[in-house]
């Protein structure tokens, strides 16, 4: 799958939050998403322009569990690239299995992301301490041939939602590591 995603950094969140209720966006749920980043000495993943996680995000009290894989990004104006993602049971022998191919956890994202429904598109407004909050739209598609066409319509929500800069192409890893606040010693 592509996932078509745009990123703005936004200034006030509570008036974003209005304008995609105010767009119809529909609320969906709020996840504590907390994202541990692997890299590789045969295989650095900051070279390549990929990615390699787990997420969890708490489920009562449990943990639902994501292995994901981002390929190189597709273009040089979004965040447009491949992901597989997978359901895992636990994390630690993931975590072992990928320790036992040569990848070691590297960095680790903490967010509060708030998800919204607007037509196809996901909407979410996230925080992130040391940055701030930022505003995804994201549109999952197998086409390639459909990119260009999403990402006009992605930036068309944007406009409607009155932001039209602030775009950041930049992951939140590379954000944060900008910032020195992420690093597993």
């Amino acid at each position: 799958m592509i996932e078509v995603e745009i990123k703005a950094k936004i200034q006030n969140h509570k008036t974003a939050l209005e304008k995609i209720r105010d767009l119809g966006g529909v609320y969906s749920h709020t996840e504590i998403q907390r994202d541990i980043y692997f890299n590789g000495d045969n295989r650095n993943f900051k070279n390549t322009d990929e990615a390699l996680r787990i997420r969890e995000i708490p489920v009562g009290d449990d943990f639902k569990l994501i292995l994901t894989y981002k390929g190189p990004k597709l273009d040089t104006e979004t965040k447009t690239r491949k992901e597989i993602e997978v359901e895992i049971d636990d994390k630690e022998k993931m975590t072992e299995i990928l320790i036992s191919l040569g990848y070691k956890p590297s960095a680790i994202v903490n967010k509060v992301r708030r998800i919204f429904k607007y037509e196809d598109y996901t909407i979410t407004v996230d925080k992130l301490k040391n940055l701030g909050y930022y505003m995804e739209i994201e549109y999952v598609t197998e086409n390639e041939n459909d990119i260009g066409n999403i990402q006009e319509k992605i930036f068309d929500i944007f406009s409607k939602l009155g932001i039209n800069d602030g775009f950041e192409k930049t992951s939140y890893l590379e954000l944060l590591e900008k910032n020195k606040t992420n690093n597993i010693n």
